[in-house]
């Protein structure tokens, strides 16, 4: 016999049941983002216990996206009809990015140490320069003024920047053996794909987002490097006319430091004007070289690159700074220079996915990403 006490189950009552869905999403939600936390930090601690070999891989990814670029650019050119084969490109482009950044690194190498050697008698100029301004001014706080210009040192920072470029150069060995591995593993895509995607339909999908990916990272990454050589071509030509020392050295300066957002722009322009200050008797050239160098990063930086680069890949400042600091962290200068082509690539690939197409959101700066998924887009429509 049944009593009926006049109340109805929880789970034939519709609040109690909506309750229960609230209580139980959001459960999940903390429990998936309490798994995400645990994922990301253990990623990040591979990332950096594993950088002795991670570094080289993502140099080694990195030339070969510049080797694509490249022989993607050669592939388009042709003569009437002809065309030279897509083999033959991506040869000629990898003997060109090689042997160019062989030339590049010997260069630098060549140069820095004479830069180091010189940097402290530079020191003691601007310190005299300084000295006789002040002492202009009628300012009598000397010492003061001498202990602080001392303790501005910028050896530092060349013979850490010395030694990375070194230590890179050390594990060529382990760059190239990575770069052939990946290449390899670019030819295997195609039949990796076709063994794990049996539908034609999904396949042909798959190997369209995945062109799509491939375009856009080839043209942040080619728009960068074109962009960054431009900036460092004019500093050289400003900087060989005003006739400071090591002009070809501070001009691959900037092209490296140019990857660097804004603060390695501020770095490339303070080291040569320094030089020019010191290096001169008259102000004249140090004015010329700040006016000259500024403008260059200002045009090249928020004219022509945001122009070529358009609104999709507009990365917060924010962002920006966080991923420096912590890729700096993570990779120390290597990691300073790879962060925000790494950060670019994230959010290009986010921005293909509908579930993490909101993270590429709030990476970017003003929240548009024009890179839509095509399903998405026909849903759309």
């Amino acid at each position: 016999m049944q009593v009926n006490t006049g109340r109805q189950p929880l789970t034939a009552n519709p609040a109690w049941t909506k309750r229960l869905c609230l209580l139980y999403v959001t459960d999940m939600n903390a429990q998936r983002a309490a798994m995400a936390m645990v994922v990301l930090t253990i990623t990040f601690y591979i990332l950096w216990w594993g950088k002795a070999m991670l570094i080289p891989l993502a140099i080694a990814a990195t030339i070969l996206f510049l080797i694509n670029i490249l022989s993607h650019s050669i592939h388009q050119l042709k003569i009437g009809s002809f065309r030279l084969p897509e083999a033959l490109c991506f040869v000629v482009a990898l003997v060109t990015i090689l042997s160019a950044i062989g030339v590049t690194v010997n260069f630098f190498l060549q140069n820095i140490n004479g830069v180091i050697s010189a940097a402290p008698g530079y020191q003691r100029n601007l310190e005299a320069l300084i000295l006789r301004f002040s002492a202009s001014f009628g300012i009598e706080e000397a010492v003061n003024i001498r202990e602080m210009i001392r303790s501005i040192n910028f050896s530092p920072f060349l013979f850490n920047l010395g030694r990375t470029v070194t230590t890179l150069v050390g594990n060529t060995v382990i760059i190239i053996v990575f770069l052939i591995f990946l290449i390899i593993e670019q030819r295997m895509m195609r039949p990796k794909l076709r063994a794990l995607i049996r539908n034609n339909d999904e396949h042909e999908d798959a190997l369209a987002l995945i062109a799509r990916i491939r375009k856009d990272i080839r043209t942040y990454l080619g728009i960068k490097f074109l962009t960054s050589l431009m900036t460092g071509v004019l500093s050289y030509v400003v900087l060989k006319i005003v006739g400071v020392d090591f002009a070809g050295f501070w001009a691959i300066l900037i092209f490296m430091l140019n990857f660097i957002p804004t603060l390695g722009s501020i770095v490339a322009t303070i080291f040569p004007s320094l030089l020019a200050l010191v290096q001169f008797e008259t102000l004249g050239p140090f004015v010329v070289t700040v006016i000259a160098l500024t403008s260059i990063q200002i045009c090249i930086g928020n004219l022509i690159e945001p122009r070529l680069m358009g609104n999709s890949l507009n990365i917060s400042p924010i962002v920006i700074l966080l991923s420096l600091g912590l890729w700096g962290q993570i990779w120390d200068i290597p990691g300073m220079f790879l962060c925000v082509p790494i950060t670019a690539i994230i959010m290009i690939i986010f921005s293909y996915f509908p579930s993490t197409r909101p993270l590429a959101v709030i990476l970017s700066g003003s929240g548009e990403i024009l890179n839509t998924p095509r399903r998405e887009r026909e849903a759309g429509n």
